[in-house]
C-alpha cells in the first residue's frame, strides 16, 4: 500500500476501528505490527499502543519513541535505536513539514475504552537522540496536534475510558514554553552575531545577520532547561542543529569545543559580559558523552 499523507477520505478524527486490520483496510495504518508507516518519502502515520516505556502521552503533545531495539519476545529494550526506517521516515516528515496521522489504541491511559481511535493529524515539531529509562539511545520526536487541545477533546467526546485523567496543562506548558525574545537578542547582540564555534558572522541584504539564541540544556521535555542568558549561546544554524544532534559539546572545565573535527579542542568563543552557567555547559556534556558512547 502506497504511504498516503493527510486525512483519508471518508474517515473523521475521533473514530473507532476494531482492530489493526480494520485500520490498515481503511487507509489509516498500513503496518499490522508496527507502530510508524513510512520511510523513504516520510512517515505518514503512527500508533500509540503503549510498546514503548519512554513514551509521554499529553494528548495534543506527544513525545514519541522511535521503533527498534527492543527484544521480539520480552519487548524489553535491549540495545540503542537508530535512526533508520520509521525512524527515518518521522525525520524527512519534519524536514518536509508533512502531517503524520495518529492512532490511539485501547492499551494507553489516552486511548478509547476498546479497539483503536484515530485521533487526526499532527507535526513533528522536533527530534532527537536522548538516553532511555534503560540507559539505550532512544530515537524521540516531539508531535504537536494541528487542532487545538479543546477542539481535540471536543472531536474525542465520549471515546474516552472511565479511569481517563485530563492532563495537567502545566506538563504541556512545558512544551509550550513561551520564549522571552529580548533573550535572544541581547545573546546576539553581545556577539554581534557572531557564532562563538566557528566566529563566522553571516550577512544578508536585509541589514540583519543570520544568528541564533541556542539553548544549552533545552527547554521542555525531557530536559527542562531554563530560557535565560546562562544557559544560551549565539550559533550559526550549522552549529545551533549540532549542538541540538549532540554532534559536540563544551568542556565545562576549560571550554574546549570536543566532537568537531575543525575545532577540536579549540576554545569556545566567550565575551566577558555573557554570563554563561557552567552547570548548562556540564549537563550537555554529560548527555553528549552517554549519546556518543560507542562512537568516542
Amino acid at each position: 500500500m502506497d504511504v498516503k499523507f493527510g486525512h483519508i477520505p471518508g474517515t473523521k478524527v475521533g473514530q473507532i476501528f476494531k482492530d489493526r486490520r480494520a485500520l490498515k483496510d481503511a487507509g489509516i495504518h498500513a503496518n499490522i505490527q508496527k507502530g510508524i508507516w513510512g520511510a523513504g518519502t516520510g512517515a505518514c502515520s503512527i500508533v500509540l499502543s503503549g510498546g514503548y516505556e519512554d513514551d509521554e502521552d499529553y494528548l495534543d503533545f506527544i513525545l514519541y519513541t522511535g521503533q527498534g531495539g527492543q527484544d521480539e519476545k520480552t519487548k524489553k529494550q535491549i540495545k540503542d535505536q537508530e535512526f533508520v526506517q520509521g525512524n527515518k521516515g518521522l525525520i524527512i516528515s519534519y524536514e518536509n513539514q508533512s502531517p503524520v496521522r495518529v492512532t490511539r489504541g485501547y492499551q494507553i491511559p489516552n486511548g478509547p475504552k476498546e479497539g483503536y481511535r484515530y485521533d487526526g493529524l499532527y507535526k513533528v515539531e522536533k527530534y532527537e537522540y536522548s538516553i532511555g529509562r534503560e540507559g539505550f539511545k532512544m530515537c524521540r520526536f516531539h508531535l504537536q496536534s494541528v487542532q487545538s487541545i479543546e477542539g481535540l477533546k471536543n472531536s474525542l467526546t465520549n471515546t474516552f475510558k472511565s479511569s481517563y485523567l485530563e492532563t495537567q496543562r502545566e506538563n504541556v506548558n512545558v512544551n509550550k514554553i513561551i520564549r522571552n525574545p529580548k533573550n535572544a537578542e541581547l545573546i546576539k547582540s553581545i556577539y554581534d552575531f557572531r557564532c562563538q564555534v566557528c566566529r563566522i558572522r553571516l550577512d544578508t541584504p536585509y541589514k540583519r545577520p543570520i544568528a541564533i539564541g541556542a539553548h544549552i540544556k533545552g527547554l521542555g521535555t525531557p530536559h527542562n532547561g531554563p530560557d535565560n542568558i546562562e544557559n544560551m549561546l549565539c550559533l550559526c544554524p550549522n552549529h545551533h542543529d549540532q549542538l541540538d544532534k549532540y554532534s559536540y559539546s563544551i568542556n565545562p572545565l576549560d571550554h574546549s569545543i570536543i566532537g568537531l573535527k575543525e575545532y577540536q579542542n579549540q576554545k569556545l568563543f566567550k565575551e566577558k559580559k555573557h554570563k554563561l552557567n557552567d552547570l548548562f555547559l556540564e549537563y550537555h556534556y554529560k548527555y553528549f558523552l552517554k549519546v556518543n558512547k560507542k562512537t568516542t
